[in-house]
């Protein structure tokens, strides 16, 4: 396959809809050769903070002269940001390489039984297959969702496992409360070396499933979690829009993503670095400082510079553009900590796109009520509510008109009064912003 076809075949298999197990991605990864158990990883779940834990890790571990793999969904703006070796994405021709592989073994063992992947088992398998056979030293691993029957968790060698902050999403699948969807995300320490799970402090309900020696799966007692590390919290001491400084345990470092929940994720990944210093791998204090500030990751409280280069949007002087995914209402609220934080007395337009599948009026209720005006729009994807929709929802609370696609809603906004414009809900909708 070459690239384009590689995509029509992910996107035909996407349509399929998924279910959800880990043992059809072992088979999987046999088939290919087991090439996870050619890596060691760092295996990250949660609700929000996640992908930027993982991309605080990274850049630590690449500054520490290591060669990391990275596997992230969905990704923002192109399909191959899901995939980075070193942070650099995962060229056209090696995703078309590694899918066209998954794609014969799955079309090999389907001509003698019943054999679907999912679309997100099949990326995890490129994800493997890339970062074996391109050498990597170390994956950092995002799960997709909850962590216990993730196809991520189907993995060997785990150095570490690491839990960030959680809320209620994906209740569905997960559970309704904040204690089973824990459990399902705690169990991904199961496998882990020692058992050992990095967290942050969170309430009651939650610390309790992860901490608990034991899961409860078929009557049976599994253990998972033996040796918990709980990160202390760090101390602002200087914030701007170019970065923010802080102290934690002594030691004053920088860090180039904004928001104070950006505060909880960082100190996560310092003491995932050191659980793995415990574990012989040499990260110079040099390293977790220059990897801290230089990492990046987007559509998360991301004041966007250089917008009429990246996206053809020209941005007034006296303007702000600001890309955030929050996409459930724990995400929203650190948005809105974020912009009284930053833009106190600031007049701010709020575009906004969101999927039917999520908490619309959660999300709503807490972002809507900031703006001074509100424009809906629908993002790129089967699972996206229409603006029309969303629009009667924001109306409750601002005045909202309807976008004609997400690139004219945000440079009319632009365009208007206001003094930050804010494009945030999903995070299908940046990839709108890309000319094709």
């Amino acid at each position: 396959m070459i690239y384009s076809e590689a995509i029509d075949y992910i996107r035909n298999i996407e349509r399929g809809g998924s279910d959800y197990g880990i043992e059809r991605m072992r088979e999987l990864l046999a088939f290919l050769g087991s090439p996870d158990a050619r890596l060691k990883f760092v295996h990250v779940a949660g609700t929000n903070g996640k992908g930027s834990v993982c991309a605080y890790l990274t850049s630590i571990l690449k500054c520490a002269g290591y060669k990391v793999g990275t596997y992230n969904s969905p990704s923002v703006f192109r399909y191959n940001e899901r995939w980075t070796v070193n942070g650099e994405t995962l060229s056209d021709e090696l995703v078309a390489r590694y899918m066209s592989k998954v794609r014969a073994v799955i079309e090999r063992e389907n001509a003698r039984r019943e054999f679907h992947p999912t679309a997100f088992e099949i990326e995890t398998a490129v994800a493997m297959l890339a970062f074996a056979e391109q050498g990597c030293d170390i994956a950092v691993l995002e799960t997709g969702l909850g962590g216990r029957w993730d196809a991520t968790n189907a993995i060997a060698q785990k150095e570490l496992a690491v839990i960030t902050p959680i809320g209620l999403d994906h209740c569905a699948l997960l559970g309704d409360t904040l204690g089973e969807i824990a459990a399902e995300k705690a169990a991904i320490a199961e496998n882990s070396v020692g058992r050992t799970v990095v967290t942050c402090a969170q309430c009651e309900e939650i610390m309790q499933e992860i901490s608990r020696p034991y899961l409860i799966a078929d009557g049976k007692k599994i253990r998972y979690a033996a040796d918990v590390r709980i990160c202390d919290g760090a101390r602002l001491m200087e914030r701007s829009l170019d970065g923010q400084v802080f102290e934690y345990r002594g030691r004053i470092y920088r860090i180039g993503m904004l928001g104070e929940h950006q505060l909880q994720n960082v100190c996560i990944a310092i003491c995932a670095v050191e659980i793995l210093r415990e574990r012989d791998w040499e990260i110079p204090d040099g390293a977790l400082e220059d990897g801290l500030e230089s990492a990046v990751w987007h559509a998360r409280f991301e004041i966007v510079k250089n917008a009429q280069t990246r996206f053809n949007l020209l941005v007034p002087q006296d303007k702000v553009l600001i890309f955030d995914g929050a996409h459930n209402p724990h995400g929203a609220t650190a948005l809105v900590k974020a912009l009284k934080d930053y833009f106190p007395d600031g007049k701010i337009h709020m575009v906004v796109g969101m999927l039917a599948d999520k908490d619309t009026d959660g999300v709503i209720k807490l972002l809507a009520p900031l703006a001074c005006r509100a424009t809906a729009v629908t993002p790129s994807s089967p699972r996206a509510l229409d603006k029309g929709e969303l629009k009667r929802k924001i109306c409750k609370y601002v005045a909202c008109n309807e976008g004609v696609g997400v690139r004219d809603a945000v440079q009319s906004a632009l365009a208007g009064d206001c003094d930050v414009v804010v494009l945030c809900g999903s995070l299908t909708l940046f990839a709108d912003l890309i000319e094709k």
